[in-house]
């Protein structure tokens, strides 16, 4: 992923289950919203990450999961990326997220 500000939103299955704001930078990407955290590293095409609930009032996509880690593919789309994976440790539990460029960093 090239370096800027991302506007994501997390897909299950057709739903959308959630959204927020990430940063990249040089493979780093660090970001979140009301409930979560995400935080991990870009490596050979895939994303590794980490995603920690800070609110114990916000609902997770999983319930009972607070803490999880994410292996995501990632592909360009042209206005930002489209990444799909599955949560480490949970079978089945599949997500995608579509993540646009909405601004560089300074």
């Amino acid at each position: 992923m090239k370096n800027g500000i991302y506007f994501v939103v997390f897909r299950s299955g057709q739903n959308d289950v959630g959204s927020g704001t990430v940063v990249v930078k040089e493979g780093a990407v660090n970001g979140g919203d009301f409930g979560f955290t995400y935080q991990g590293r870009i490596q050979d095409g895939r994303l590794n990450l980490h995603v920690s609930r800070h609110n114990p009032s916000a609902q997770n996509v999983i319930a009972g999961l607070n803490d999880y880690v994410m292996d995501l593919s990632l592909r360009d789309i042209g206005d930002g990326y489209y990444l799909e994976g599955s949560i480490a440790g949970v079978p089945g539990a599949n997500l995608a997220v579509q993540a646009k460029f909405i601004g560089g960093l300074i």
